[in-house]
């Protein structure tokens, strides 16, 4: 098991400009801007970027199921799908901490929503950003021998796998050691926090999917990749 704490991030200025944008109908005034800006800073002093990740090797891939030589079980037609022609599996879990959802929480609680959505838009570019960075290590250990590629990465409650796949993940990597856990509807707590996998295997075996979006036919969806 790898345990990555203090993770660094590098957080461009314009940091959740485009998602409000999108979510406002393509334009921002000087007002959103400026609240924008103010949100964005509190937001950077108030994440704890963590991840944990733990590498298992695949046995089989069997109708729309998965299996590790660990014993454990993935279900799930694009699961199955993704993980075909990878040898192994890297699972992971990252988050922005405790901290930033408490910010969110107690900002809705003030009553105010415009702010409330500024801070959850940064918060959540911010936590696609250590997704990023977390994907550029998982892939860089992944992808060991000279002829391995990387499958795109996949997470329960995308398109077709199920939220209750969750449960399966904290089986095989412990979230806790980075302070994450589920609650009894499978959500992960924090809030701003990502559990998945990455494929790797051969390059002219693995899957070729470049997303997983790709594989939702929700084309209007607004966290579309």
């Amino acid at each position: 098991m790898t345990i990555l704490k203090n993770i660094k991030l590098d957080i461009p200025k314009d940091t959740g400009k485009d998602f409000l944008k999108h979510l406002m109908g393509g334009r921002l005034n000087p007002q959103i801007e400026k609240l924008l800006e103010e949100k964005r800073g509190v937001c950077i002093k108030n994440i704890f970027p963590k991840a944990v990740y733990e590498i298992y090797e695949i046995e089989k891939i069997k109708n729309n199921s998965a299996y590790f030589k660990s014993g454990h079980i993935f279900n799930g037609p694009n699961i199955s799908k993704i993980l075909a022609g990878s040898e192994i599996a890297i699972i992971f879990i990252f988050t922005l901490g405790s901290k930033i959802d408490e910010i969110i929480k107690n900002e809705s609680k003030s009553g105010d929503a415009l702010s409330t959505i500024v801070m959850d838009s940064v918060a959540t570019k911010m936590l696609n950003i250590l997704g990023e960075k977390v994907g550029t290590l998982i892939k860089k250990e992944g992808t060991r021998k000279n002829s391995w590629s990387s499958t795109c990465t996949y997470s329960p409650g995308q398109f077709k796998w199920t939220i209750e796949e969750q449960k399966e993940i904290f089986q095989m990597v412990n979230g806790h050691k980075i302070g994450v856990k589920l609650n009894k509807s499978m959500l992960m707590i924090p809030f701003m926090s990502i559990s998945g996998i990455y494929g790797f295997g051969p390059e002219d075996k693995i899957n070729k999917t470049r997303v997983a979006c790709d594989l939702c036919p929700r084309r209007d969806c607004i966290s579309r990749r």
